[in-house]
């Protein structure tokens, strides 16, 4: 866990808003080149890289001095710190004044809506809904009955496509 240094709100925005203006994209060398490359950073290494020798009219090359004010390091842009967030228990210890929770990419469907619906009832904001948005305000009985219809359309359909390929 990260530990945040107490300071107060207008100091907190003008060091998010200096992080921010610090933030430069970084591109893969000669990625404008070529169509095979993908744009993401990858480390100039070529003896005769422009990139790596900074010359004036190439990108910039990754440097320590881009990083971000320490006070304000792996915060969320809201200024709050960001907790992975597996079961409802894990949310047991979250401080909805400091903390936002983002809820982990393997939780299925039925524990996203009951961590959904535990961070509204105790005020903890949570940064990705993801597929939960449809089923949020449903009880847990009705987005089983959802999918199972869901699953019936689909069987249907299949039936119908295969009754026209034989007519």
């Amino acid at each position: 866990m990260i530990t945040i240094r107490k300071i107060n709100k207008s100091e907190l925005r003008r060091l998010l808003r200096i992080r921010k203006s610090k933030k430069k994209y970084f591109v893969h060398p000669y990625v404008w080149r070529r169509k095979r490359i993908r744009e993401r950073w990858r480390k100039p290494r070529g003896i005769d890289n422009k990139i790596r020798m900074q010359f004036k009219e190439y990108p910039p090359l990754v440097k320590i001095g881009y990083r971000g004010p320490k006070a304000v390091r792996y915060l969320h842009p809201s200024g709050k710190e960001e907790v992975l967030v597996y079961n409802i228990q894990d949310l047991y210890n979250i401080d909805p004044q400091t903390q936002v929770v983002r809820i982990a990419r393997t939780v299925g469907i039925k524990k996203r809506l009951r961590i959904i619906n535990f961070a509204n009832k105790f005020g903890i904001r949570v940064l990705n809904l993801g597929r939960a948005e449809a089923y949020i305000g449903l009880g847990e009985e009705e987005v089983e009955e959802t999918e199972e219809t869901e699953l019936e359309e689909e069987a249907v359909e299949e039936t119908f496509d295969e009754t026209m390929e034989e007519l």
